[in-house]
């Protein structure tokens, strides 16, 4: 996944109801039940960064890695207006989630809002689990959200519109899927139309992704391959199990202290 131009652009306008504050708490909450001491946190598809400044402001040091620039320019943006963010605290670096190596290990990776979903097949989600897995110390914590396979296959997904407005410009954000159950994949092709309200202009852009709906058995078999212990799946901002109508689900892991 590699959001560009106008797609990162305006990503923030479209999800500026996200709660970023609960989600925060949330996965704070699930890290330190596991590793009560956490202080630093590798956000892994960190995107705009705003997730990383609540991160901040619950008290941790985050790096953001993101291998899409024009995401990280906004990232870092976000990060010049947030006068209640101290320096050094955030940081944000170009890579990909299945080949980076940290210098130094973090107490926990997040990786969250389907980043996960953009691995398409067992190698990537192979090498994406290694590599956190390395970048983590002892007693270290993964946490990640994605499709979850039987609430996905219970409630396909659908053609939708959305839209959205500041007092610059008004959008228009159309997304079309194509299932491809065998390989449990899903096509997603999101067109984006741009009307600036001073000219009338109006601009159009396509981008297409493909996504993987993934079961916990599978995420199970690669997180214990690469030595995590303590798997647990949950439905997204609960801590209950996933059940059948479950669209988004996480998964948390730790990686052993001996």
């Amino acid at each position: 996944m590699s959001y560009l131009g106008k797609h990162a652009e305006f990503y923030d306008l479209f999800y500026k109801d996200k709660p970023y504050y609960d989600e925060a708490l949330y996965v704070a909450d699930l890290i330190q039940r596991r590793c009560p001491d956490a202080r630093s946190v590798l956000d892994l598809g960190c995107g705009t960064g705003l997730r990383c400044l609540e991160m901040a402001r619950h008290g941790y040091k985050v790096t953001g890695l993101d291998q899409s620039p024009a995401m990280l320019a906004v990232a870092r943006q976000n990060l010049l207006m947030a006068n209640d963010i101290p320096n050094g605290t955030v940081d944000f670096l170009l890579g990909d989630i299945t080949e980076y190596l940290s210098p130094h290990s973090y107490d926990a990776a997040i990786s969250l809002f389907h980043v996960f979903s953009y691995l398409t097949t067992e190698e990537s989600l192979r090498e994406a689990v290694v590599r956190s897995f390395k970048n983590l110390r002892p007693g270290g914590v993964l946490i990640f959200d994605y499709w979850h396979g039987p609430g996905v296959l219970h409630d396909l997904p659908s053609p939708r519109t959305r839209s959205a407005e500041d007092s610059h410009v008004t959008l228009v954000r159309k997304s079309v899927p194509r299932h491809f159950p065998d390989a449990h994949l899903v096509e997603l092709t999101l067109s984006l139309e741009t009307i600036d309200k001073q000219t009338g202009i109006h601009e159009r852009v396509d981008e297409t992704y493909l996504l993987r709906y993934w079961f916990p058995e599978e995420l199970e078999r690669q997180l214990e391959r690469a030595g995590f212990q303590e798997v647990r799946h949950y439905s997204w901002l609960t801590h209950s199990v996933p059940i059948r109508e479950t669209w988004q689900a996480c998964t948390v892991a730790v990686v052993p202290v001996s």
